[in-house]
């Protein structure tokens, strides 16, 4: 989780900007803090018509926001945890991590079929709707991703199949120019992934062959195929391998591609697309040569663009649009550009996450997970800390094990790299070794270059690497002594020494990571002897359950095998946020509901 001071912000067409908002219509901040409640639970934010928009939160919650009376809905996906949700013209869809599909919209004022359901003609917004063509267990169609073009939907599913529905008049890909399709239609076997945009008339897809394709509306070259023709089923796109692509990003009349070294390209209206002439093919924009973009997003009149260093680059192209740079507000320009970032999020404060809609865009706090939380808070306190870096004046306290792990290298070797590093260029780096902080690194890359650490370096590393400790049984300093006659115990009897653990086994672990985790073993390690390398478990648990936890403390994730006894393990687990002092916000609770869901239990 993110800071408690983290805002979700808005802004977009001048007369919008005090939709959901906090402030009074007549503050002309650029962007407004929102009505949008609870950002550090806010998973990701999409925009459709108007300023609409759907909030998702936790597992498989969601908040929908209707600009007329500024009116919020919530619903909850039941039985199913929800993988992601996006934005068309007038619809949202929900795909989750089952596969199924979901619809929320107005299909009652629908012309165009965009939503797939039994009865198109009934108003959507009152409820989440399943999707019968990919939710009926007979045809097991499962979907692992979704994208949508303004009034047109796309499926891709688990056996690499594409398919789509609405809007058509040719440009919905499934090579025909007839009537617009209600119930999905075969696009193309063979589909990696695919592109879309909530305010375009076309979409890329690659292949897995490697292969880029481009289908739809193109009287701007915006399909990067070299001329300005409709391509009414997907046609491939020359000199490009899919290999290369991060992201690619679809708009009214030009695309924008990101590959995966940061660079960006874009082709289509010169009136949009950052260079100010046409380009029928993909050019690069020189203007970003060195900065490094790992994500993008663009709207009906807006292009955000994020670079590796937490800075927000922009350009929009319609007057009652405005962003700020240098101060400075600027309308209508095409080139991108620095803007400015709410203060919270200014100089890497805090890392953030962004979407565009047709009519608005949101900057809310990065959803982080409790477990770097818990290590973040360890990181702070210096409790039980074995070790110091840094200046004789002000050494910093670390956890030795914990750090060797995360750099490879002893504790002496390096105290003695660190030796001509400042204090503040060290803390930054351990905030990265401590939690996986990513804010202010480019500072300290003489640091990662010194102990050969990858640059930059990648966002889940941090989970990586505990998963790497977790199976490590060679650097486990600390043991979990469990009962096996499972009999209630005195944790203040006497025992024999001699006999004391005869009817105990042991379950290895780092101590580092029952400290960060539980505030349960943070107070037995208060009360045990300085060189005591084991504490025992008094819970009752059996020894399954114990180990199936303990995963869980490296990992945030539930694994069950196939010895396990599902119901076993629910019924003895359901209590361990609060046995065993864990973070309250945790989701051991989420991932026993879906070891239910998964095993059909009560």
């Amino acid at each position: 989780m993110t800071e408690n001071n983290s805002k979700i912000y808005m802004g977009g067409k001048r007369n919008h900007t005090s939709y959901l908002s906090k402030e009074s219509q007549s503050n002309q901040a650029w962007l407004r803090t929102t009505l949008i409640d609870e950002p550090n639970e806010v998973r990701k934010i999409v925009s459709g018509n108007n300023i609409n928009c759907l909030v998702w939160k936790g597992i498989n919650k969601l908040d929908f926001y209707q600009q007329n009376n500024i009116s919020k809905k919530s619903y909850t996906v039941e039985n199913e945890e929800i993988k992601d949700i996006h934005s068309g013209y007038a619809t949202y869809l929900i795909l989750t991590k089952s596969g199924k599909v979901y619809s929320l919209a107005d299909s009652v004022k629908s012309n165009y079929c965009e939503i797939p359901l039994t009865d198109p003609n009934k108003s959507n917004y009152n409820e989440i709707r399943s999707v019968p063509f990919f939710n009926d267990e007979k045809n097991n169609r499962k979907v692992k991703q979704i994208a949508m073009v303004g009034w047109s939907n796309y499926y891709l599913c688990e056996d690499n199949k594409l398919y789509g529905n609405g809007y058509n008049q040719g440009r919905l890909g499934d090579g025909t120019t007839n009537a617009h399709k209600n119930i999905p239609v075969l696009i193309k076997e063979n589909v990696e992934r695919v592109f879309g945009g909530n305010q375009s008339w076309y979409f890329f897809l690659t292949t897995k062959d490697n292969e880029l394709f481009s289908c739809g509306e193109n009287g701007n070259g915006q399909l990067a195929q070299g001329n300005t023709s409709k391509a009414g089923a997907p046609i491939k796109v020359q000199n490009w391998k899919a290999e290369d692509i991060l992201d690619i990003y679809c708009l009214g009349n030009f695309s924008i591609l990101v590959t995966k070294e940061g660079k960006v390209y874009t082709c289509g209206s010169s009136s949009n697309n950052g260079f100010g002439t046409s380009n029928k093919t993909f050019q690069q924009i020189t203007e970003l040569i060195n900065e490094k973009i790992v994500k993008i997003f663009g709207g009906y009149a807006i292009v955000l663009l994020q670079t590796s260093e937490n800075e927000l680059y922009g350009w929009n192209f319609e007057s009652n649009f405005y962003l700020k740079s240098n101060n400075k507000t600027i309308t209508n320009f095409q080139k991108p550009t620095k803007i400015d970032l709410p203060e919270i999020y200014q100089n890497n404060k805090l890392p953030y996450d962004f979407t565009c809609g047709t009519q608005a865009f949101f900057i809310y706090p990065k959803y982080n997970t409790v477990l770097k939380q818990d290590f973040k808070n360890l990181y702070k306190s210096k409790k039980y800390s074995d070790s110091k870096i840094g200046s004789n004046e002000r050494e910093i306290p670390v956890h030795k094990g914990f750090v060797e792990s995360r750099i490879g290298e002893k504790m002496e070797e390096i105290k003695k790299k660190l030796i001509n590093f400042s204090n503040e260029e060290i803390n930054t780096f351990l905030k990265w070794v401590y939690y996986g902080n990513r804010e202010n690194l480019k500072s300290v890359k003489p640091i990662f270059d010194l102990f050969h650490l990858k640059f930059p370096p990648h966002i889940k590393d941090f989970e990586n690497d505990l998963l790497k400790l977790y199976k490590d049984e060679d650097s486990k300093d600390f043991s979990i002594l469990v009962d096996m006659n499972n009999e209630d115990n005195d944790e203040d009897e006497d025992e024999d020494e001699e006999n004391e653990d005869e009817d105990f086994e042991e379950i290895p672990v780092h101590r580092i990571i029952l400290i960060a985790r539980s505030g349960l073993f943070r107070e037995m390690f208060d009360n045990i002897q300085e060189n005591s390398n084991k504490v025992k478990d008094f819970s009752g648990k059996t020894i399954e359950s114990l180990e199936i936890l303990i995963h869980y403390l490296y990992t945030d994730k539930i694994e069950l095998t196939a010895d396990d006894d599902p119901q076993l393990v629910v019924e003895e687990l359901e209590d361990a946020i609060e046995y065993y002092q864990l973070n309250k916000n945790c989701s051991l609770k989420d991932e026993l509901q879906k070891i239910k869901r998964q095993f059909d239990l009560k």
